[in-house]
């Protein structure tokens, strides 16, 4: 088994970490490092400027020496489009199908690449054989004509110059590039759940993604810069203190639970002690995660109906007579930002009106929401490592 280095770009925290596939099928550590920075925003380096300088930190701090020469990097959403096309190929004859026919299908992207954008991968939400069958899995089917659904997903060229450029300088020979929201969905969501469609929603420091996830791709994806840093900032308005101030406050509140007008909490500037209501600081917290994060999810679950409602007037094959979001939808909820404030995630999930569980990686003591983009990303690498099955030969 080899190691796999994967940088993390979270928005709001840098992660490096080096594991290695272990005998009980999980990863091994060996080495990790996380450390706060400037993030993006929109789409853009909030401080381009000391990137190289906290990349290179956050390596140091973990200790890594550069004997491995292949950098792994998770693409943040906000880097990123979806496109998805529907591909028809007639093979001619009932013929069996095999790894090469499908990689013909996966090459087709001509003319839907995003100006100043480049490929990062393709994936198939569905393929319907012969006009009726339909799988997400076709190798060993026997089909003469294959219409395939396909997404995929495109990386800002600037993105990729940035990063190669400071990998290069700090000594490593090859940049593979893996979409988080994508890793996320198809290595951490179980295959049951993705054929049907489920929606994930990544909630980090700065920065949300909704996205449905289908078959082996994403169907729609939407950002918006939001997160546990924005509920923090507003706070610490509200109470017209110091960002430090309202952060600190985060370890005493609970969301999930009404709070009577006794209820305190209590924080310090400087050698002051002082109290606030936690009737008042939990109602202004609930208000910003409904008016914000949950009319959010509401608008893109409406944007997906109006996108199902076109396509089934053009293209009846690859539409669910329940549509891409029902009432049996699973709802997945990922990142660091809600977990940041106890009972947040599953007062958004009332609010929300839905069930909804937390997506982690399967690595024990590492499996937390806000380590899942990276711990999906290395399934991803160590797959691209071996090179032997059909998401290698496509995606490698």
């Amino acid at each position: 088994m080899k190691d796999i280095a994967v940088l993390d770009f979270g928005s709001g925290k840098l992660s490096f970490i080096v594991a290695v596939r272990s005998v009980d099928a999980n990863f091994a550590v060996k080495n990790f490092a996380s450390i706060e920075y400037p993030g993006y925003y929109n789409g853009e380096w909030v401080s381009s400027e000391t990137l190289r300088q906290d990349v290179g930190k956050v390596i140091a701090q973990s200790g890594f020496d550069f004997k491995l020469k292949t950098l792994y990097i998770t693409v943040p959403s906000e880097f990123t489009q979806v496109r998805t096309s529907g591909m028809v190929s007639d093979l001619g004859k009932k013929r069996s199908i095999n790894s090469s026919i499908l990689m013909q299908i996966h090459d087709k992207a001509e003319g839907i690449t995003p100006s100043g954008h480049s490929a990062l991968c393709s994936s198939a939400l569905e393929y319907v054989l012969d006009g009726d069958v339909h799988t997400v899995r076709p190798i060993g089917e026997y089909a003469q004509s294959i219409f395939a659904h396909m997404s995929y997903v495109f990386c800002k060229d600037e993105f990729i110059k940035d990063v190669r450029s400071i990998a290069s300088e700090l000594g490593f020979k090859d940049v593979k590039y893996i979409d988080g929201i994508w890793a996320e969905g198809g290595q951490l969501i179980e295959e049951r759940s993705r054929i049907n469609g489920c929606v994930m929603i990544d909630v980090g420091y700065a920065s949300t993604t909704f996205a449905l996830i289908k078959g082996d791709g994403i169907k729609y994806k939407k950002d918006k810069s939001f997160g546990s840093g924005f509920l923090i900032d507003g706070l610490a308005g509200a109470m017209g203190v110091e960002y430090e101030v309202a952060q600190s406050l985060l370890s005493q509140i609970t969301l999930n639970i009404e709070s009577d007008v006794k209820s305190v909490y209590r924080y310090e500037i400087g050698s002051r002690r002082y109290e606030c209501k936690a009737k008042d600081v939990n109602d202004f917290l609930h208000g910003r995660i409904l008016s914000e994060l949950v009319d959010f999810v509401n608008g893109c679950i409406a944007e997906v109906k109006e996108m199902d409602e076109s396509s089934s007037l053009g293209n009846t094959l690859t539409v669910s007579p329940l549509g891409s979001i029902n009432l049996m939808t699973e709802f997945y909820v990922t990142g660091g930002g809600l977990g940041a404030i106890r009972g947040a995630t599953q007062f958004f999930a009332r609010a929300l009106g839905r069930e909804v569980a937390v997506l982690t990686g399967n690595t024990a003591g590492w499996d937390k929401p806000y380590h899942s983009s990276a711990f999906a990303a290395i399934e991803i690498a160590e797959k691209m490592n071996r090179k032997n099955s059909l998401l290698e030969k496509l995606f490698g």
